[in-house]
């Protein structure tokens, strides 16, 4: 009984202490401060018969030193505290405030004892009491002060009720402490932290706010099992998406639930910063290391302008103003087409407006929100916007991105993507905007679809844009964003939520992926880059590693606890319309270097990349695209779009040139008087008769290539392959091409998938087998010539596994007297990884017959983005050829020319040659000279060679080629 009274009046005078204010703070200092200089005065003497000498002197000192502390403290707003949530920084501010009061009372006390002078035989006080004093007061006040706290705990002891889960905190920094004060603070969230880990070894053991460090992540499973932990919690916001896989994978493998901090990017964004804990998320696997920005640039760029935001409303765009918006730009116009994600995107701002009202001075200016609905098609409508509101600066998000959806609606993604911006960049001449920002996609790098066709056609008109207008009209181009309307992290989550199962179109399927607030902070970065060349720029962003779709879904399907293949089943539907099995950063002509910032590139000549008559085609696409002709839009995309090439849309040669000349002739009869811009549209007529084989029926095709074996209308282009070390021609390869009489030369990529689909790809390649054999037999017949010098072919998978290849080969041989050892096939490594069973058949035939073998496009497939796999089929080769995008990308990306290293030490290994392929500058000539290959292939060491040997071709680049 007598426990529980005494217990009673703890709590209430718990209670008591838990209820003080300022108020009764302000009167227990003042008792405090009368009390101090006595007793620091019998500390100092220990002789309460001294003690009577001081009285007189004790009697001022305490006057002085309590008025002294009162002010100071009162001054400095010391009184104005909240100490139910006092910490260090408060005890900081307490020491502060009693030195400065200790230095006050020396003076005081010194000018006192000067002017009284030798009137006094002693001083008044020991000249030690006020530091004395300042160190009771500074226990004494701080004492009571942090007595609130440690009630305060106690009582949420005494009051936990709620169940708490053990939790082992990873990270061990600011973060981690911060979650575990959040934790003790609030014990409604149920967490009870028991131990932190750390990679830190110089923390090991340390004792945090009463929790120990035990070990690193990789003592996860024994500290679990050792402490009964049921979370784990990562408090890393800034940690790569490597660290959070490997501690996800390990907590998983031994069933422990995992949460994590939000990343670093959402702790920014205001509308997530109420969260404290999180479910780890898909995201946080694919985090990469945190953006260096130029905040002060972006802030200084953006800062008292108008700026407006085309798709505002849309994922991209809705974060383009979020991060615009903490830039302080005068006014934003959130310009976007659907009136619900306008208007959610101007609520969540205004709501961030209401709170810096509140915060900031009356006469401080803030950001006026302007929702605009409009359709970029709308001329009038969006003439408005620029009339109304003169922009500084326009962010052109809006588009329809939807590849297959494009693909079935290839008039949209004209009047939207092409026409739409267009008009933008129209009036944002006409009304003098300085900056234009347009975010495009890798879709547009040699594009199999519409939508990439488009996107990249309006690339094209922002560069003319900018020539024309002398202003820093740029582009910004990136690959997928997770969170994004259009990604397919919410279409696995739907179909995981209904049990699966999980829908893949390919299993080989890759995309390169960034959060949105990471693309948009490179976008921002990127439009500070721009505001330095007024000649148009287009900025690629570094994407990092491309990730499997497979491997997306399979993470998924883990982090919501389920098994693949026991729980939820993968799919596999096949590519859809206009999909592609890996996206491409580079395009041909494009020449790329580094910016001020590690992760954007710039395509330096990209100003130079626009074709001719531009205006004029787009004018046609229009029109094409206002009646519906999808024949005509693909066939002029395919005329336009420097690598544009789809099977999944079959044009009608003839239609569509009839639809062209009439939408000519309509424009001529609207306007007779045009006699000029007759001639440039007949200008415009050549390039589309020259019709792309591709396009026209199996049938067609198939006439076209047995007429041109009967005709003798396919060639041999030798390209030399070089030895670095010598500068001597080592080989040829022999490239492909069909002289058409009508069409020009056409380069293989336009006809061999219709010859395989036709059967015709067999005979084309016995051609070409005997047209090599004949040309090495008349090198060797010349004297001047170097009789060691073989000749190299590109062997595909379908004519590798025919069964008549072997005899084929060995028949010409003979016939023609030639030494196997001259002639190399190049077998691509995709055959070898995909299909090893067929390789591991053909393979020791062809070297029985004393052919050399080649594996071609090495590190296109996998080995790019990682090592060399292991191979037994390897020692079959005698050299490897690594794939142009490899070499292309070594001199601009330190990343890449690792990886580049790391394939070439250890194919050689294997004991392979090494040939480097695609070397177009003398950049990547010295890098790939300093990894020590053997040979190096490219349009920089030598242009093609004709089959008769007599002069070098022009460029490829430079010829009539389709």
């Amino acid at each position: 009984m007598r426990l529980k009274k005494l217990n009673k009046k703890l709590i209430k005078l718990d209670k008591k202490l838990l209820n003080l204010n300022n108020r009764h703070f302000l009167i227990l200092d003042t008792i405090i401060f009368s009390l101090t200089p006595l007793l620091g005065i019998i500390l100092r003497l220990d002789d309460f018969v001294a003690l009577e000498e001081y009285r007189n002197g004790l009697i001022v000192a305490t006057i002085i030193f309590s008025l002294i502390k009162l002010v100071v403290f009162t001054s400095c707003g010391f009184y104005k505290r909240y100490w139910k949530y006092a910490s260090i920084e408060e005890l900081t501010e307490i020491a502060a405030l009693i030195a400065v009061a200790v230095i006050s009372e020396i003076i005081v006390l010194g000018f006192l004892e000067y002017l009284l002078g030798n009137s006094v035989e002693k001083y008044l006080v020991p000249r030690s009491l006020p530091l004395l004093d300042g160190i009771l007061t500074f226990i004494l006040v701080g004492g009571i002060r942090f007595s609130i706290r440690a009630s305060e705990r106690a009582n949420l002891k005494k009051k936990n009720f709620y169940r708490r889960d053990r939790v082992l905190i990873v990270g061990a920094g600011d973060a981690g402490v911060s979650i575990l004060q959040e934790m003790r603070r609030n014990p409604k969230l149920g967490f009870n932290p028991v131990a932190f880990i750390d990679d830190d070894p110089q923390k090991l053991g340390l004792n945090i706010r009463g929790v120990s460090v035990l070990g690193n992540r990789y003592q996860i499973p024994e500290i679990v099992a050792s402490y009964s932990i049921r979370q784990v919690v990562i408090a890393m916001p800034s940690a790569s998406g490597k660290t959070i896989r490997e501690i996800v994978d390990v907590s998983q493998a031994i069933g422990i639930k995992v949460n994590t901090m939000p990343s670093t990017n959402e702790i920014l964004d205001n509308s997530n910063r109420a969260n404290i804990l999180r479910e780890v998320k898909i995201e946080d696997l694919l985090r990469r290391e945190p953006i260096q920005t130029d905040a002060q640039s972006v802030f200084s760029l953006l800062e008292g302008k108008t700026v407006l935001i085309s798709g505002a409303g849309g994922s991209i765009g809705s974060e383009l103003c979020r991060q615009i918006f903490r830039c302080r730009p005068s006014q934003m116009i959130l310009l976007g087409h659907g009136e619900n994600s306008v208007f959610n995107i101007r609520e969540e701002l205004e709501q961030v407006l209401q709170i810096l009202k509140q915060e900031t001075k009356p006469d401080k200016e803030l950001t006026e929100l302007t929702p605009f609905i409009a359709d970029l098609r709308i001329k009038a409508r969006l003439e408005d916007a620029f009339r109304l509101y003169q922009p500084d600066i326009v962010f052109h998000a809006a588009a329809h991105k939807h590849v297959p959806l494009m693909e079935l609606n290839p008039p949209e993604a004209i009047t939207n993507n092409v026409l739409g911006t267009k008009n933008l960049l129209d009036f944002s001449i006409k009304y003098h905007v300085n900056n234009f920002v347009m975010i495009s996609t890798d879709k547009a790098v040699n594009p199999t679809n519409v939508m990439g066709a488009s996107k990249r056609t309006a690339e094209m008109l922002v560069l003319q844009a900018a020539k024309t207008s002398g202003r820093p009209y740029a582009v910004v181009r990136f690959g997928n964003v997770l969170g994004s309307r259009g990604s397919v992290v919410p279409t696995f989550k739907r179909q995981i939520a209904k049990g699966g199962p999980v829908t893949i179109t390919h299993p080989e399927i890759c995309r390169y992926f960034m959060t949105i607030p990471e693309a948009v902070q490179l976008v921002l970065q990127a439009s500070v880059l721009s505001n330095k060349n007024s000649q148009g720029q287009i900025f690629m962003l570094n994407m990092g590693q491309p990730v499997k779709i497979v491997d997306l879904a399979k993470d998924l399907i883990h982090l919501s606890g389920y098994e693949v293949g026991k729980d939820i089943e993968i799919v596999f539907t096949g590519l859809r319309p206009g999909e592609k099995l890996y996206e491409e950063l580079l395009v041909a002509g494009e020449e790329y270097q580094p910016t001020a910032h590690e992760k954007v590139l710039v395509v330096k000549n990209a100003s130079h990349i626009i074709p001719e008559n531009l205006d004029l085609t787009i004018e046609i696409l229009g029109e094409a695209a206002e009646r519906n002709d999808i024949n005509l839009i693909v066939f002029l995309l395919d005329r336009l779009v420097v690598g544009y090439a789809t099977k999944y849309q079959q044009i009608d040669v003839e239609r569509a040139q009839e639809s062209f000349e009439k939408i000519i002739s309509e424009a001529c009869e609207l306007n007779p008087l045009t006699t000029d811009l007759n001639i440039d549209f007949n200008s415009q007529v050549k390039l589309p008769t020259l019709n792309s084989l591709t396009r026209l029926t199996v049938g067609e095709i198939e006439r076209g290539l047995r007429q041109a074996l009967e005709n003798e209308e396919f060639c041999l282009y030798y390209q030399p392959v070089m030895d670095l070390k010598t500068g001597a021609i080592k080989e040829f390869e022999a490239l492909l091409r069909w002289n058409h009489p009508k069409f020009g030369l056409i380069m293989p990529q336009k006809f061999m998938a219709t010859a395989e689909e036709s059967g015709m790809l067999i005979p084309i390649q016995r051609w070409i087998i005997e047209a090599i054999c004949i040309q090495l037999k008349t090198w060797q017949q010349e004297a001047s010539f170097d009789s060691n010098i073989s000749i190299s072919i590109n062997i595909s998978s379908q004519q590798l596994l025919q069964t008549s290849l072997v005899k084929h080969l060995k028949y010409n041989l003979e016939t023609h007297q030639i030494n196997p050892q001259l002639l190399s096939l190049e077998i691509s490594e995709y055959l070898i990884t995909e299909n090893p069973r067929a390789a591991m058949t053909v393979l020791p035939q062809l070297k029985r017959l004393g052919i050399r073998l080649q594996i071609d496009n090495f590190g296109k497939v996998a080995s790019i983005y990682g090592r060399v796999q292991p191979n037994l089929l390897y020692r079959e080769f005698d050299r490897v050829k690594i794939d142009r995008y490899l070499v292309n990308s070594i001199d601009r990306d330190q990343q890449m020319g690792d990886v580049f290293q790391n394939i070439v030490i250890e194919l050689e290994n294997y004991g392979l040659e090494i040939t480097a392929t695609g070397i177009e500058n003398i950049a990547q000539l010295n890098k790939v000279r300093e990894v020590a290959c053997d040979y190096g292939q490219g349009y920089f060491l030598a242009q093609p060679l004709s089959s008769n040997n007599v002069a070098r071709s022009k460029s490829i680049e430079s010829q009539n080629i389709l």
